[in-house]
C-alpha cells in the first residue's frame, strides 16, 4: 500500500500488539538522513490505532526526510486504514 511518501506492508503475525519494522535505504541520503528519517517515522506511528497480531513494514521515501509531521501522520493513517480493509 503506498500512500505520500511511504510504502506499507502488512501481515497477520504472532498473538499479541502489533509490530513494525522500519527500511530506509541509503538512496534517502547519509547516515545522519536515515536515522532522522527513522526517529520521525517512529514517532508518527505513536500516534497510530495499530491492530493488535499484526505486523507491519514501513518503506520510507525521500519526500519523508521534509514532510511535515502532520503529512506523515496522515500517509501512515491512510496505509493501515487501505490494509485493514
Amino acid at each position: 500500500m503506498t500512500a505520500g511518501g511511504i510504502v506499507m506492508i502488512g501481515a497477520t503475525g504472532d498473538e499479541g500488539p502489533a509490530r513494525v519494522g522500519l527500511t530506509v535505504s541509503k538512496s534517502i541520503g547519509n547516515a545522519v538522513t536515515r536515522n532522522r528519517a527513522k526517529r520521525r517515522l517512529r514517532h508518527s506511528v505513536r500516534e497510530l490505532q495499530l491492530q493488535p497480531a499484526m505486523d507491519y513494514v514501513i518503506i520510507a521515501r525521500k519526500s519523508v526526510v521534509d514532510a511535515p509531521h502532520e503529512d506523515l501522520v496522515g500517509w501512515l493513517r491512510r496505509a493501515v486504514a487501505e490494509l485493514s480493509e
